[in-house]
């Protein structure tokens, strides 16, 4: 058994029990909006790549970072026939003129397309915005979350903060560890289930 499947059996066994088991044996497919999120919120929202894998149930740091590199070039969202898109992703967009670009999505029927040659923009990022926007009707959400200033390395930790943080990281420990021994027992009794089966256990070996 290779140690990815394993990690990844685990994942799905605390996320879900034995039915995350199964489905992390199988093949996966992940929506078109599902992908956009994960990329925004590793790009520009400031969560981790664990944090994203873990977020949308990703199966591997590979698969994010194929998204990453599509969503990037302008091809992720690429609607059947839409065409050649720009594809300036490197432009520095304003937070006006991301309200502005919005705004004006809205006011043609949300053609992202049109949209996106209009201000020379990405078809993606143009339904990043207008989604975001939608979905909070707040447009504070198109502000750009990147590059916020970490605690200098000078900075001490509180004693309170000192015990948070030993505190969270022995609970984590300790459900690592009850995860771990609660996903052996379990294969035990499913490979002893199943051992009569062939055709079920093959979903479990590599």
């Amino acid at each position: 058994m290779h140690d990815g499947s394993l990690r990844r059996w685990i994942k799905g066994f605390l996320q879900e029990g034995v039915l995350g088991v199964r489905r992390s044996a199988t093949n996966r497919r992940y929506s078109i909006d599902l992908k956009v999120a994960a990329v925004v919120d590793y790009q520009d929202n400031g969560l981790s790549r664990q944090e994203v894998l873990h977020k949308y149930n990703i199966r591997s740091n590979s698969q994010l970072t194929d998204w990453v590199i599509r969503y990037n070039s302008g091809k992720l969202l690429a609607p059947k026939g839409a065409g050649k898109r720009v594809r300036k992703m490197g432009r520095k967009v304003s937070y006006d003129e991301k309200i502005k670009i919005v705004q004006w999505a809205l006011d043609h029927d949300s053609d992202y397309q049109v949209t996106a040659k209009e201000f020379d923009v990405s078809y993606n990022r143009v339904y990043d915005w207008v989604r975001k926007y939608q979905a909070t009707g707040n447009w504070e959400v198109l502000k750009d979350r990147r590059g916020k200033k970490p605690r200098p390395k000078g900075d001490a930790l509180t004693r309170e903060e000192q015990l948070e943080e030993e505190n969270r990281q022995l609970k984590a420990k300790v459900r690592r560890l009850e995860v771990e021994r609660a996903f052996a027992k379990k294969l035990r009794e499913i490979r002893n289930r199943e051992v009569d089966d062939p055709q079920n256990t093959k979903r479990f070996r590599n």
